[in-house]
């Protein structure tokens, strides 16, 4: 692939996302949402956060990991119960998630020597 295609290409895909989201910005800015529409909506980000964390902690290399993972499973637990302890404290449940990941298994060491 040349220069130009390579930029063409970066071009058309620039001009595609451009579109996509003017679709939402600038055609419905004005425009009342139907009361179900909005609420779909509203949930959106949530839904898309918890499917990244969920990829992030699950599979490994494209595939499912298997018991040998537990330290994420454990921190994801972990921080699932901050979370609902804080009522979703973003800077506690990542704090308590991230000192579980890298605790637990030093933890493990440190029992079973």
């Amino acid at each position: 692939m040349g220069h130009l295609e390579s930029w063409l290409v970066v071009l058309g895909l620039a001009l595609g996302t451009f579109l996509i989201r003017y679709s939402f910005i600038g055609l419905f800015a004005r425009r009342e949402l139907p009361p179900w529409l909005e609420n779909a909506l509203k949930l959106m980000v949530p839904a898309i956060f918890a499917a990244i964390v969920f990829t992030g902690v699950v599979m490994v290399g494209g595939k499912v990991g298997g018991w040998d993972q537990w330290p994420k499973y454990a921190a994801a637990l972990v921080a699932i119960g901050v979370a609902l302890k804080t009522r979703g404290n973003t800077l506690w449940t990542v704090a308590a998630g991230m000192t579980a990941l890298h605790a637990l298994p030093a933890l493990v060491r440190w029992c079973v020597v």
